[in-house]
């Protein structure tokens, strides 16, 4: 395996994987599957294999990974979002609300559903409340729910966290996944933007690329210091139980876009083509993550839990994407901030193309971390 502090060298994998996700999409290499699948796949292979340390794998640190999460990250979202129209996100994180709370309604019953079918032993309650936590909020809710739960000291509590940090990313690959299947697409509405976001051409170009760049990468990373700032003194004074960074990023960079419209259009085109390809990277992260040989190791009876769990999660959220005349774009985002919070909502978001559904995305991962916690505390004193 290559070593951890190999960050050059892991980097440039991460680096071509992306490129080859990024080019195959634009030269149409793998035909209905997307390029952000395939880089996915292809980082997730060299993991599984033995080639590139895991990044769910708590136990050692990886530096390339942390740059990734530490700075790649919070750097594409203000990017993805300078031609963010408020009117228009409005209306589209009331419709993404809506499957998102179905959403968690689907992650519940599947909990329960897999509650009752295995036998986990006197932990089964703890176990299915925090994978609910989890799965409608995130990390933080996961912790709390553990917490609250007097789970954490547990034995059981390292397979518990393990399958939750590699099956989700499986999980994540399903979504990718799913457009390509035509069965599933055929059902479902197109997505349409509601109205067209104003750009400049590159024909029509009137700022040299050199400065669009500097610009670009100027203000994202001034909309990530002040959200920053703003985040440490809200975890030092409110101590609200999960950091407030991405929602503080989405709230500046929203906010500008629309106070100073004229700007932020004349770099959107550029600064969305760099977001996405700093977006590739980071899908390529969560590859490396999807580490099958340990997933397979840690639990199998967790595992059938969780299947069921997000299975039936995907079929309720599915079934009433369809029903309620969502496109399977919205759906499939809904599910993402269900089982991964905003910055993976926001993934697939870009990914298909919905600039417009970007920051309704980041929002509604973010309601997941507001009910998270109550729904994992209710599903385990409710099944104990």
């Amino acid at each position: 395996m290559v070593d951890p502090e190999q960050s050059i060298l892991i980097f440039t994998v991460l680096l071509l994987a992306a490129f080859i996700g990024i080019q195959g999409d634009y030269k149409g290499w793998f035909g209905k599957v997307s390029g952000a699948l395939v880089t996915i796949t292809l980082v997730a292979i060299l993991t599984s294999i033995g080639l590139l340390p895991s990044a769910a794998d708590t136990s050692i640190t990886v530096p390339a990974y942390q740059f990734v999460y530490s700075y790649i990250i919070p750097i594409s979202i203000p990017l993805l979002l300078f031609n963010a129209n408020l009117r228009i996100i409005i209306k589209t994180a009331g419709r993404l609300s809506l499957l998102f709370l179905i959403g968690s309604i689907g992650i519940v019953l599947g909990a329960m559903l897999a509650y009752v079918l295995l036998d986990l032993g006197e932990e089964g309650a703890k176990i299915a409340g925090v994978y609910v936590a989890t799965y409608t909020g995130g990390s933080v809710n996961f912790m709390s729910v553990a917490s609250s739960l007097e789970f954490l000291q547990s034995p059981t509590f390292p397979a518990v966290i393990t399958i939750d940090n590699v099956f989700t990313n499986l999980f994540f690959f399903l979504l990718f996944l799913i457009p390509a299947i035509r069965w599933v697409a055929a059902r479902f509405i197109p997505y349409q933007e509601d109205a067209p976001i104003a750009v400049v051409a590159q024909s029509e170009r009137k700022i040299p690329l050199i400065n669009t760049l500097a610009m670009s990468f100027f203000l994202a990373a001034l909309m990530v210091l002040l959200a920053q700032v703003l985040d440490a003194l809200i975890q030092e004074y409110l101590a609200p139980g999960f950091s407030a960074e991405i929602l503080l990023i989405t709230v500046f960079s929203v906010s500008a876009t629309n106070f100073f419209p004229t700007l932020f259009r004349s770099i959107a085109d550029d600064a969305f083509q760099i977001g996405m390809f700093l977006l590739f990277i980071f899908l390529a992260v969560i590859g490396a993550a999807c580490d099958i040989p340990e997933l397979i190791f840690a639990s199998p009876k967790l595992l059938v839990f969780v299947t069921i769990t997000l299975l039936i999660h995907l079929v309720v959220i599915l079934i009433a994407g369809y029903l309620l005349k969502f496109s399977l774009e919205e759906t499939l985002v809904a599910s993402a901030a269900n089982a991964g919070g905003p910055s993976i909502s926001a993934a697939l978001a870009s990914n298909f193309g919905m600039k417009a559904g970007m920051t309704p995305a980041v929002l509604v991962g973010i309601l997941g971390y507001v009910i998270g916690t109550f729904l994992g505390i209710g599903v385990g004193l409710l099944l104990s």
